[in-house]
């Protein structure tokens, strides 16, 4: 078989390179009712108005690389005063004076925090919090950017994140020097909790920590302490906290400023096209999708699904429309799954492809009597039985077609249609 062969050659009739153009199409409709935060071109924490699509970035070892459109369901903060360390509890700590850089650019002499006494024990800084009630089997997630102080700079935190009043919680030790944990995790009557980090630019980390609480009882707090509470570290040591962020949720999403002393909300990002838009482009017939996309959380357990994209015959709200998608399985963190519905039955899955990484390369083939799917370069799973339904009408890209609230709380770099079916051969080159 020639090269030629090998990939497509007509040529796509939508092609959706967020990550490229970071604009969208204006045959797109998008919504988010609230302001939301993206990492920009620079690698720094940025505010962007309601109804603004979010191209966000990811900074790693200096280089700044572009990760296409973020779509994230609704989330609280229930961290108060996310950016004044003067509005929260802090226990023989008192504030440097010092300039430093934060993670927007902008410059703060409010945010680095050193040891007040010589007495060895008890400096920390603990964010208020509002309405963080816990429900027993409640998963909790903090998050903050830390960076490591002007004034005797230790090179350690300890960060907490715990039901003081039952006794139940968790916490680890990072490392500025080494940009790394210095520590596994240690846990007081919790049996599930994760931790994890990201690099940000001018030394800056944003730092999460995650666990599920056993009991109802008390209330999610979270402090951050010099370690190791030892009189060889000298008594004016510094660090530099901001942007402090805690979700119930089971993993942590963009920064949701919050300059007040209740609890905020950052609005779901919607994304769809319909009617002659989606028309102008689609394919009744046959027709092939190829989406690159990356979603770092996976979460199993009931609910925790979505969908990368939906092409659907709109019935109407609430309803399991005809069509096709892929997306993810709640009840399973490494697999991602498809499924096509035509009159009522599933045609093509629901089932799960293996999946070994976040970055994910999917393609999938549709026409009548002839399925296909692939990821990542493998062989593609393929149905020569089922229909294909020939009055699909609407596309949403990152989230779910019923109205419930699931989205993808990730990243879509490309999405592109060809309007006819490729060959097997195709499709798993083109996700390779």
């Amino acid at each position: 078989m020639s090269i030629k062969q090998n990939f497509p050659a007509i040529s796509p009739s939508l092609n959706l390179n967020f990550a490229r153009s970071k604009t969208l199409d204006p045959r797109i409709t998008f919504s988010r009712t609230s302001t939301a935060t993206r990492v920009n071109e620079q690698g720094l924490v940025e505010v962007v108005s309601a109804d603004i699509p979010r191209f966000d970035h990811e900074y790693e070892n200096g280089v700044i690389k572009s990760l296409g459109l973020l779509v994230e369901e609704s989330r609280i903060t229930y961290q108060t005063y996310t950016e004044d360390p003067t509005q929260w509890v802090t226990t023989n700590m008192v504030s440097t004076g010092n300039s430093v850089t934060l993670p927007t650019g902008e410059v703060s002499t409010t945010i680095e925090y050193k040891g007040e006494t010589t007495d060895a024990n008890n400096k920390f800084i603990r964010p208020t919090v509002s309405g963080s009630a816990i429900t027993a089997g409640d998963t909790w997630t903090y998050s903050g950017f830390y960076k490591k102080g002007t004034t005797n700079g230790e090179r350690y935190v300890h960060i907490v994140l715990q039901n003081n009043s039952a006794g139940e919680g968790i916490g680890r030790r990072f490392d500025f020097d080494n940009g790394d944990w210095a520590s596994s995790l240690s846990l007081n009557n919790v049996t599930v909790a994760d931790s994890g980090f990201e690099e940000y630019p001018n030394g800056w980390y944003r730092i999460w920590m995650t666990c599920t609480f056993p009991s109802a009882s008390g209330a999610v707090q979270t402090f951050t302490r010099l370690f190791t509470n030892s009189t060889s570290i000298p008594y004016d040591t510094s660090f530099s906290l901001w942007g402090a962020q805690l979700e119930k949720a089971p993993f942590y999403s963009s920064y949701i400023p919050n300059d007040t002393g209740s609890q905020k909300t950052r609005s779901p990002d919607n994304v769809s096209m319909t009617g002659d838009n989606f028309s102008d482009w689609y394919n009744q017939s046959e027709g092939t999708i190829f989406s690159t996309f990356k979603c770092d959380n996976w979460v199993t357990g009931s609910g925790n699904w979505f969908k990368v994209f939906a092409i659907y015959e709109n019935l109407g709200s609430g309803i399991e429309n005809n069509g096709f998608w892929i997306g993810n399985d709640a009840n399973t963190s490494n697999s991602v799954r498809y499924r096509v519905r035509a009159s009522g039955t599933n045609q093509f899955g629901p089932a799960n492809l293996t999946r070994t990484t976040t970055n994910i390369k999917a393609s999938m083939a549709v026409k009548s009597s002839d399925f296909a799917i692939t990821i990542n370069g493998n062989t593609p799973t393929t149905s020569s039985s089922g229909i294909l339904t020939s009055t699909m009408d609407s596309m949403t890209i990152g989230q779910d077609i019923l109205d419930l609230g699931y989205h993808l709380n990730g990243h879509i770099s490309q999405f592109t249609y060809y309007p006819r079916r490729l060959t097997n051969t195709q499709l798993q080159n083109l996700t390779k």
